[in-house]
């Protein structure tokens, strides 16, 4: 069995699965408000492969509904989803994931229903522009998730010139 030094295991996720970016680990209480929160910068057009948060501490006992959007400051482009609200994410344990599945926009972001098993197939989209800015974010509805932490990741392939995607939490 070949044995592949780090870096050339990390180019052959990259080449397979897209670019991988994730946020620092984001406290609930301050992420699934029910505000507009931004979790990555987009630069340029990107096709994203995967986009899921993961539970690293316990979420709380409240019902908030959570949605991952785009909007774009260059051009502008208010606030739209790439899926629809999940169901509500209390008491997602310790490795359980909120997933946007990709593909129809009126699809709701889907919760594991096992800890570490997201058992969906993901189907690719489409997000910014040619030269254009925009970020990716959540908004979470019904009720504002007040304990627990996660980490946010994206797997993206750039599909403009110099598009690229950056953590901005």
């Amino acid at each position: 069995m070949p044995n592949y030094p780090p870096s050339t295991i990390a180019r052959i996720g990259d080449l397979v699965n897209g670019i991988r970016v994730k946020t620092a680990t984001l406290t609930a209480l301050a992420y699934l408000d029910t505000s507009q929160h931004e979790l990555f910068n987009v630069f340029g057009r990107v096709k994203i492969h995967a986009l899921f948060s993961e539970v690293t501490v316990q979420f709380g006992a409240q019902a908030g509904l959570v949605q991952y959007n785009f909007t774009s400051s260059s051009p502008v482009i208010a606030v739209q989803p790439l899926c629809a609200v999940s169901a509500s994410v209390s008491g997602l344990a310790v490795g359980e994931r909120i997933t946007s599945i990709g593909g129809a926009v009126a699809t709701a972001a889907i919760l594991t229903a096992t800890p570490g098993i997201t058992d969906v197939n993901i189907a690719p989209q489409i997000v910014g522009v040619e030269g254009g800015v925009g970020t990716i974010g959540t908004l979470t509805t019904v009720a504002a998730v007040t304990s627990g932490l996660f980490i946010t990741t994206i797997f993206y392939t750039p599909m403009s010139d110099g598009a690229y995607i950056t953590p901005a939490a």
